[in-house]
């Protein structure tokens, strides 16, 4: 009987604690009804100015609903420099920036391994995918081991996130109640987002044709996931082709000729329309569904396994709240293969803005309108292809990636030991990165310092750079007069895992290979920069108790995490930094 009522008791305590624990800070007793359900949703690489530039073309109920029911706020920029998907996905669902949370890049040099390695990539767990019916056997030993090889590709984990997510927070204080699902076509955009023990974490693997999640997450596919692979797989698109949305509007007009000398050809897909989506291939395989990510037919894909998430997972309908992350890849994949002032990009944007009704409608019906928190926003813009601008009139160009390796370690050579055999002075370099090798430096009796500022200097001579800063530089407290450039590329500063030293391109530059490598087929431009064309992403705020209008005060994308603890009356996640928008939420 003592025991018995023991048990009753902690029960009772268990729930008491959730009830408080979903109270906001200060507002104890308070009874605000919270949402059924909190959406997060990433467009990879929609650029801030382009929902205001095309805002004319965009039907009802989506990017318009949006920008008139919500809170849109036009003038939202990342804090700091190193703008990739990574970081942008880790920092929109921690609150903070790279400097706290680790995660600096989509990859960097890692000097324990001695080899560059991935934001998510882990060799513990392995990555879970629907078996396909059985084809011939390869007809050799190779073939064979090469067809293994390419099944078993590098297993994920957020484990090098190192701060907690605001779905973190929602698991922790229900418990494990809250279901949290975080899906998109990037396998670091699902991870990165989610939390440390979502039960619903699925990306798009072009190696399988379908979604898949790591044993990290589960230790098999969910069922219903199976089933969506093998009746809503891609190769529904084989053979079709990518037209325009609308063949009433002018696009010219609004975007620029459609055959540009300087834009990608995709995965055989051309470099103008109508885009042939077979990747090449005569039936469906690994490039024909690269050219189904780098195509509208992704976001669908996406949006198609959303709706079967919501279904088969019953999301919002107990009584706590669940969270549904879903990130965009395929914007940002057409970006970089097109560029921003392509008729491509024109084109996603506008099915984009059909996608978002499309959205809001499936929410209104299954979750119910003012049943829902919703935060829209990117993970950074993107860059013009340098030759568009430089035809602009613009200082443009394009930075060999060998100034940071060859050159760098030639000048350190004739610096320090002119008179000595070659030195291996670069251990590794990231994007725009240098590792210096610190055995040769200990060798040389020289310290990292006087090494590091005299390449730096060396570096700001160089064309196309604007500047370089230094680890020691980094490391050291800000002085009052610090400029923004310096402030921004100490907030993508993780002691832990950058560089030595840190280089900044001008504007409308970036470190690449030439047009004519074939690498650059689908890769035309990038972003990763603290120049505002990277920097500013939409922001959007919709759905429960939101306050609607246009807003102009600067934000970060990183308050979606403190957006979300108030509208699901949390405490915010520990490394929080950015604050809520003042006058966001109805009184």
């Amino acid at each position: 009987m003592r025991a018995t009522r023991i048990f009753a008791i902690c029960c009772l305590l268990a729930v008491l604690a959730i009830g408080l624990a979903f109270q906001p800070p200060g507002a104890a007793g308070a009874k605000a009804a919270k949402p059924k359900l909190a959406v997060i949703v990433v467009f990879d690489q929609l650029r801030g100015d382009m929902l205001e530039k095309w805002k004319g073309l965009f039907g009802e109920g989506g990017f318009k609903r949006l920008q008139t029911e919500g809170a849109w706020f036009t003038n939202c920029h990342y804090p700091y420099s190193d703008t990739y998907t990574a970081p942008g996905h880790a920092s929109i669902a921690t609150g903070c920036s790279p400097d706290r949370h680790g995660i600096i890049d989509n990859e960097w040099y890692d000097r324990h391994a001695g080899e560059e390695i991935t934001s998510v990539q882990s060799e513990r767990y392995d990555i879970l995918y629907t078996p396909r019916p059985k084809t011939k056997e390869p007809e050799t030993k190779n073939d064979k081991k090469k067809t293994e090889a390419e099944k078993k590709p590098l297993g994920a984990s957020p484990l090098r996130r190192r701060e907690e997510t605001i779905a973190d927070v929602l698991y922790r204080l229900t418990q494990g109640r809250s279901k949290i699902a975080s899906l998109s076509i990037k396998d670091r955009a699902a991870i990165l987002l989610a939390a440390l023990r979502a039960q619903i974490v699925y990306w798009f693997s072009t190696s399988f044709g379908g979604f898949v999640t790591s044993t990290y997450y589960s230790e098999a596919v969910h069922p219903w996931v199976n089933d969506f692979n093998r009746k809503n797989n891609p190769d529904q698109w084989f053979g079709k082709s990518w037209q325009r949305l609308r063949n009433d509007l002018d696009y010219v007009q609004f975007s620029g000729a459609d055959d540009v000398a300087f834009e990608g050809q995709g995965y055989d897909q051309g470099r103008a329309f109508p885009h042939e989506m077979k990747g090449g291939l005569d039936k469906a395989g690994k490039k024909f569904y690269e050219a189904v990510t780098n195509s509208p037919y992704g976001s669908e894909l996406l949006l198609a396994f959303a709706k079967m998430t919501l279904d088969a997972e019953r999301l919002g309908t107990i009584d706590v709240p669940d969270m549904l992350c879903l990130s965009f890849s395929s914007n940002d994949l057409i970006g970089h293969c097109w560029g921003p002032d392509s008729q491509e990009v024109l084109d996603i944007t506008l099915r984009t803005d059909l996608l978002v009704k499309d959205l809001l409608d499936t929410l209104d019906a299954k979750i119910g309108k003012g049943q829902y928190i919703l935060v829209v926003t990117a993970d950074h813009g993107i860059c013009p292809i340098p030759e568009v601008a430089k035809s602009q009139g613009k200082d443009a160009g394009r930075v060999s990636p060998e100034l940071l390796q060859g050159q760098a370690a030639q000048f350190l050579q004739e610096r320090f030991a002119k008179d000595q055999p070659k030195l291996p002075w670069i251990e590794g370099t990231s994007s725009s990165w240098i590792y210096l090798n610190k055995g040769v430096l200990r060798q040389q009796a020289l310290s990292a310092a006087e090494v590091e500022k005299a390449l730096a200097e060396w570096l700001v001579t160089q064309p196309g750079v604007q500047a370089a800063f230094t680890r020691t530089q980094l490391l050291a407290k800000p002085g009052d007069k610090e400029d923004a450039l310096a402030g921004s590329v100490r907030q993508s500063f993780h002691l832990d895992v950058s560089g030595d030293v840190k280089v900044v391109l001008k504007p409308n530059y970036l470190f690449s290979l030439p047009l004519t490598s074939t690498k650059t087929a689908a890769y035309r431009t990038t972003h990763g920069s603290p120049h505002p064309y990277d920097t500013h992403v939409p922001l959007f705020v919709f759905g429960q108790g939101v306050k609607p209008g246009v807003r102009n005060d600067r934000v970060t994308p990183q308050a979606t995490a403190a957006i979300l603890a108030r509208s699901l009356q949390l405490p915010l996640p520990s490394g929080a930094e950015a604050p809520l928008p003042d006058g966001l939420f109805e009184k």
